[in-house]
C-alpha cells in the first residue's frame, strides 16, 4: 500500500489537510525542546517529513536518522535528505531500511525518538515501544503522534460520517492508503490506552496536545 503511494504521499497529505500537516509536525516537534547537537531517531519515518519540521523549528545543528521498512518511501526520503544536507551542512541526515521492532542501534543512543502515524500499523507495537525505550538515553524524550477521534459527541458523529464518505470515494478511485487512514482513525482506543501502553514500556508522560480539532494527538514521554 505504501509502496504504491510513495511518490505522491506528501502531496496527498498536504491536499487532505490543506497544508496543515506541515504545521502540525512543526508544532509537535517543538514539544521535544531539543538542544544543539541532539541526536534524533525517526522510526517508521516514511518520506522523512519530520526532518523538514525539525530544521524549520530548530535553528541549530542536529543529527537525524530515519528508519523505515519501505524502500520506496526511503527513496523519496533520500531526495529530501539530500536537499537538507546541502541547506544545513552542519547537521547530519541519514536513513536506513529497518524494522521498528528490531532496531540495530546501540542502547541509550538518542536524545529523542519520533514515531508519526505508525504505531498501530506495526505487527508488534509493544516490541516497537520496547525498542524505542532501549535506544533512548536516560532522560531522553519520545514523541508519538497518532490519529484520533474527537471527544465531543456531536463532532464525533459528524466525523464518522465524513470518514465514511472519504472511504467510499477513496475506494472508487483506488486510493487504498486514504481508505486505510479512515479505518485507523475509527480504531482509536483513546488517549489513556496510548499512555498505558507507553508506560508499560518504561516511559513517563511529560506532555500532550491535540491538533486539527482533536483528530490528531501528540504525546511526549520521557525515559
Amino acid at each position: 500500500m505504501f509502496t504504491k503511494i510513495a511518490p505522491r504521499y506528501d502531496l496527498v497529505n498536504s491536499l487532505m489537510t490543506l497544508g496543515g500537516d506541515k504545521r502540525l509536525r512543526r508544532a509537535a516537534v517543538r514539544m521535544l525542546g531539543l538542544e544543539a547537537g541532539a541526536r534524533v531517531l525517526d522510526v517508521a519515518a516514511g518520506t522523512a517529513e519530520i526532518a523538514s519540521a525539525l530544521v524549520a523549528e530548530y535553528r541549530f545543528p542536529i543529527s537525524y536518522s530515519a528508519v523505515d521498512l519501505n524502500e520506496q518511501m526511503l527513496e523519496v526520503a533520500e531526495r529530501k535528505l539530500a536537499r537538507l544536507r546541502r541547506e544545513h551542512p552542519r547537521s547530519e541526515f541519514d536513513q536506513m531500511c529497518g524494522s521498528a521492532e528490531a532496531l540495530t542501534f546501540e542502547s541509550s543512543t538518542f536524545d529523542a525518538v519520533v514515531m508519526c502515524f505508525a504505531l498501530d500499523d506495526m505487527d508488534d507495537p509493544a516490541a516497537a515501544l520496547a525498542e524505542t525505550t532501549r535506544v533512548l538515553r536516560a532522560g531522553g524524550r519520545f514523541l508519538l503522534i497518532e490519529l484520533a477521534l474527537p471527544d465531543n459527541k456531536l463532532l464525533l458523529e459528524l466525523m464518522k460520517l465524513r470518514l465514511l464518505v472519504i472511504r467510499r470515494v477513496a475506494g472508487l478511485f483506488g486510493m487504498d492508503p486514504v481508505a486505510h487512514m479512515t479505518e485507523e482513525v475509527e480504531s482509536d482506543r483513546g488517549a489513556e490506552y496510548t499512555i498505558s501502553r507507553c508506560e508499560s514500556a518504561g516511559l513517563t508522560l511529560d506532555n500532550r496536545a491535540r491538533y486539527h480539532g482533536g483528530l490528531v494527538r501528540a504525546y511526549v514521554f520521557r525515559k
